[in-house]
């Protein structure tokens, strides 16, 4: 029997060898995943710590990297100043050489030293080898060592001298230039004191034009002031230097993001891509030669236009000055470290040639010359995240409104919108802390200069609306250059220049400066991310490695504080990607991995041979098993094995393969004793069945072993190829009719047309006793009226009397259903029929609980005295059809159901052609076999017995479609179902116990198979072989009586066969 169990719950199993090597191979994996893990984890533990003690190191270094260079620096200031109280001018510039170059010699890290005087004297060594640029930016030659820079006024006129000396200070060239720079005016000197070192923020050099840091302290005793540069450069190759691996980044910067140097961070401008230059006139290209190198202003803080990352000037001016002197031959060179309005007043001085990023505006002219605008951008408003939108200047009357100090748009708006209250403010930075602290409601300035401020420096908490709409007051949103007047021609060429610019070169400015989504290409004066920010604000996340994901990569961030670095500040923080610090300890998993898949393939033929161990005996165990299934016990063989368990479990087996066996045996007699009690009832339930259920197997198993030995066609292909399999057919033949147990009796035992219970014939006879009596008291009530004819009554009586008698005797003839009724026959009972009586009596009286309530579903006349008919069809007569059992689509029953449960009516029953049965009593006999099926449907019958139902259910059917109840033909008949046809027809007709008829002798019996094999009712192959086998004088030899064993010429039958056939 096949396991119940579905085929897609069973085909994920494994074979026992395979889950055995599988369980192994597992658990080894296991512990070498475990191993794996925990070297993992301690691997990466110390890659991670060893990677925060480095940095740590690295933040320690650069502390005292710092630290020193700020020490040592102020140190040599300290003592190399009182050396110098000498110096008011640049009488004595020998001895301040000296000093300065063996301060420059022993500290090569230094870019230059240099004096300041109140005058505007100014007197500068420069160290050619402090770093790279500084040669290239000076235009000295490789032999050059040193470069004196001395600013003084000869004859009214400010001149730059610029002396190349090389190791032993002997003079290559000089080069002489008009300058307007004045140290007094540039913060290392305006904060200079006595005694104490000042320390600038990153600005620009102007001579060097690369960016740096000055430490300055004034010589006592005198106005002027001593001060020493260091470039950026050198901070930046010292972080360089620290990273700890090619792909880390390190930060050194304030607490709200502001660079102040980067490990790959530029300290120069990236200039915009090469223009084609102007084709100036002689005139022009005189000008252009004529002109100085003009000093531009170079804001700190308002970017994107004009800004400083680390000194270094960036921004949209920075790079359209850029392209104009592509274009133009005009040189430039930037100042930054002043404030706007410091600028501003440097401008109206002269000490400045020319501002940069001013709004075109004819009040902003500042005694200069104001070129065309060189870009437009909308103005826009800064208020808190939240806040109402403010979209038009009317929503700002009446509120405290904050633009940074000396802004050309104050004066605009004072003019125009004299109700806003103006808060002016230190830069842009101050702006955007005074709207986000709430001290005033919003800050007005250009709203590219906001958007890029938000996201650069992460100010979330604020939004910027643009345009900002002034209604019919047209706001100025040009930015242009202001120029000093002497320097009209240049601002000629520099509007040349801007009306020459291609649409293809302002959307690249655009693009690298002033997309409002984010992605301008512009470098950054921030940290990149907001988490350095935001572990700089909190102490609890630093000298920590932090994983975060960050620009799409999974970084370990390490943020520590520094201390203070150019006035405020400062925090060092390195950015490397997580899977740099762990590749080591991925390396090594990786190898270890390797290795244990090597260990592991070469464990597996280990595995094998233990799972061989278990999986031998386990397999014999199998194969028992399956003998067990299949029943063979005998087949049955020992297995062994060492292993304890495994030899218990076969003597187990060998023990439940016994307890199996006896309890099958026990079963099968069990159930074999059931069948027989099943078929014994229906054969001792009406002497009508007699034995059929008993003799119809005997000839069936006789037919079928003879059918199974040979060797002719079609047999040749019919075996049975076990025993279960004749036991399956020994079984359906003794249930083929136990559907006949739910048949009623008075069905299967009515023996005249006129019985159910009991036979009727007698109810008519009474009536005719009636009619008998009827004419008696006829003949005696005529003698009384008329005594002198009492003859003649007499003869009548007489004569009437045998008219009954004739009546009654045809009446009970026609109930036998000997013969068949002829058409004569039938109109004569029709004609008896319309004899009546008269019944004086209540026919309701007396009846059963269930003939009570069928009769008051019937039309009846309970009136007294009553005329009736002597045969007569009652509506009560007419039994309904109540019980409709379920008959499945899968049974395939094909049978003409009767409209009635039973017709009891006396003409009906009588007027049968030929038998005594009704249609609706034959449906019920032929009903046994739906209930047969019906019945072994219901049993949980094995897999070996799963034909039963249909073996024994077809024995009524025929090979031409004819049968019931299926209406098989013999495509669909199998050779047990003929078998079974066959056997049950032939032991019906030689039967001699039934009551209702009488045995036919074997010549008959076989006279009427033949003509059933003609009618196709029987097969041809299974009644040739019924005949050639002697089956049936076999049979008749055991349970025939010996007046019906008579001599058959079998021949006849089977030459009549041929020829038929």
């Amino acid at each position: 029997m096949e396991s119940a169990v579905p085929k897609k719950a069973r085909s994920w199993r494994l074979s026992f060898r395979v889950t055995v090597i599988t369980i192994f191979l597992f658990l080894t994996m296991t512990m070498a995943l475990i191993g794996i893990a925990l070297q993992y984890y301690f691997s990466t533990r110390l890659a991670t710590d060893s990677t925060l003690i480095l940095y740590q190191q690295a933040a320690e270094q650069t502390r005292a990297y710092l630290s020193s260079i700020d020490h040592s620096t102020s140190q040599i200031l300290k003592l190399a100043a009182p050396r110098l109280g000498h110096a008011d001018d640049l009488d004595h510039p020998q001895a301040m050489r000296a000093l300065m170059t063996t301060i420059l010699q022993e500290n090569p890290l230094y870019y230059a030293s240099y004096v300041g005087f109140p005058n505007g004297d100014y007197y500068e060594l420069i160290n050619l080898d402090s770093g790279v640029g500084v040669r290239q930016q000076l235009m000295a030659l490789p032999q050059d060592r040193w470069v004196v820079l001395t600013v003084r006024r000869v004859d009214g006129e400010r001149r730059r001298t610029l002396a190349y000396y090389d190791q032993n200070f002997t003079l290559r060239t000089r080069r002489d230039a008009p300058t307007n720079y004045d140290p007094t005016s540039r913060p290392w000197y305006q904060h200079a004191k006595d005694g104490v070192v000042f320390k600038t923020p990153p600005y620009l050099f102007q001579h060097l034009q690369l960016p740096g840091q000055t430490y300055a302290m004034r010589i006592s005793g005198t106005q002027a002031v001593l001060a020493i540069d260091i470039t950026l450069a050198s901070l930046s190759d010292h972080l360089r230097a620290r990273a700890p691996d090619p792909e880390s980044r390190i930060f050194l910067y304030q607490k709200n993001g502001q660079l102040i140097a980067g490990s790959n961070h530029p300290t120069t401008s990236v200039l915009p891509p090469a223009v084609q230059k102007l084709d100036l006139t002689p005139s022009e290209q005189k000008t252009v030669a004529k002109a100085p190198v003009l000093t531009v202003s170079s804001l700190m803080d308002w970017p994107p236009f004009d800004f400083s990352i680390a000194g270094n000037p960036q921004g949209y001016t920075v790079d359209m000055i850029s392209l104009i002197g592509q274009m133009t031959g005009l040189r430039f060179n930037y100042v930054n470290g002043p404030s706007w309005p410091q600028f501003v007043d440097l401008f109206r001085q002269g000490r400045v040639d020319m501002l940069g990023s001013v709004m075109c505006d004819g009040n902003n002219a500042m005694r200069g010359i104001q070129t065309a605008p060189y870009v437009h951008a909308p103005i826009g408003v800064l208020t808190r995240a939240g806040a109402p939108r403010v979209d038009r200047i009317e929503q700002l009357y009446g509120q405290r409104v904050a633009i940074p100090a000396g802004w050309s748009i104050i004066g605009f708006l004072q003019r125009h919108f004299p109700k806003i209250q103006v808060v002016t403010v230190d830069g842009v930075s101050g702006m955007f802390a005074a709207v986000r602290a709430g001290q005033v409601v919003a800050g007005i300035d250009n709203a590219a200069e906001l958007r890029y401020t938000k996201r650069e420096f992460f100010y979330n908490d604020v939004t910027v609306t643009a345009p900002l709409s002034f209604g019919a007051i047209s706001a100025p949103t040009g930015l242009c250059f202001v120029a000093q007047k002497k320097h009209k021609a240049v601002v000629s060429l520099i509007n040349q220049a801007l009306g020459q610019l291609t649409p293809a070169q302002k959307t690249q400015l655009k693009n690298r400066w002033l997309l409002t989504d984010g992605a301008s290409k512009q470098p950054s004066a921030t940290v990149p991310f907001a988490a350095l920010v935001d572990m700089a604000a909190d102490s609890g996340q630093q000298n920590r490695l932090i994983p975060l994901m960050l620009g799409g990569q999974k970084m370990f961030v390490y943020v520590t504080a520094l201390g203070k670095a150019g006035g405020s500040d400062a925090y060092f923080g390195i950015l490397t990607p997580v899977s740099r610090v762990l590749a080591p300890a991925y390396r090594e998993v990786r190898q270890v991995m390797w290795l244990t898949l090597l260990i592991w393939v070469l464990v597996l033929p280990l595995a094998y041979w233990l799972a061989t161990l278990i999986v031998t005996p386990v397999k014999l165990l199998a194969i028992e098993e399956e003998k067990i299934r299949d029943k063979k016990y005998a087949e049955l063989k020992p297995v062994s094995s060492h292993i304890g368990e495994i030899d218990d479990l076969a003597v187990s087996q060998r023990e439940m393969a016994q307890a199996i066996q006896r309890h099958a045996e026990e079963q099968e007699a069990l159930i074999d004793a059931f069948i027989l009690l099943i078929a014994q009832a229906i054969d001792e339930k009406s002497p009508y069945t007699g034995g059929h259920c008993a003799r119809v197997p005997v000839i069936a198993m006789m037919l079928a072993e003879r059918a199974h030995e040979s060797e002719q066609p079609p047999f040749d292909d019919f075996h049975f190829k076990n025993d279960s399999e004749w036991r399956e057919f020994r079984i359906s033949a003794w249930l083929h009719d136990c559907g006949k147990i739910t048949t009623p009796e008075f069905v299967v035992d009515k023996g005249s047309k006129l019985e159910t219970i009991y036979n009727r014939i007698h109810e008519i006879r009474t009536r005719f006793e009636v009619l008998w009596r009827d004419a008696q008291i006829t003949y005696l009530e005529n003698c009384l009226r008329d005594p002198l004819a009492e003859p003649a009554h007499k003869d009548a009586w007489v004569q009437q009397q045998a008219q009954l008698q004739t009546q009654f005797a045809f009446i009970a003839g026609c109930n036998q259903g000997g013969e068949t009724m002829s058409e004569a026959q039938i109109q004569t009972l029709e004609t008896l029929a319309q004899i009546t009586w008269v019944r004086h009596f209540d026919d309701r009286l007396g009846l059963s609980p269930a003939e009570q309530r069928h009769l008051q579903t019937c039309d009846h006349d309970a009136s007294l005295p009553q005329t009736e008919y002597l045969l007569q069809d009652k509506p009560w007569h007419r039994i309904p059809r109540t019980a409709n059992l379920p008959c499945p689509e899968r049974f395939g029953i094909h049978m003409a159901k009767p409209e009635l449960l039973y017709n009891r009516g006396e003409l009906y029953n009588l007027k049968i052609l030929r038998g005594t049965l009704t249609t609706e009593d034959r449906y019920k006999i032929n009903e046994h076999v739906i209930s047969t099926i019906r019945m072994l449907d219901r049993l949980p019958l094995p897999d070996n017995l799963k034909r039963v139902p249909r073996y024994a259910s077809t024995h009524h059917e025929t090979l031409d479609g004819r049968g019931y109840p299926r209406q098989l033909t013999a495509k669909d008949l199998s050779m047990p179902e003929r078998i079974m046809v066959l056997a049950d027809v032939f032991e019906a007709l030689t039967a001699s116990d039934r009551p209702y008829k009488n045995a036919k002798t074997l010549s008959e019996a076989l006279d009427l198979m033949h003509r059933m094999v003609q009618e196709q009712h029987i097969d041809r192959d299974v009644f040739d072989l019924f005949l050639i086998s002697g089956t049936y004088r076999e049979y008749a030899q055991q349970y025939l009586k010996p007046e019906q064993i008579d001599t058959v010429d079998i021949s006849r039958y089977l030459n009549a066969v041929t020829r038929d056939s």
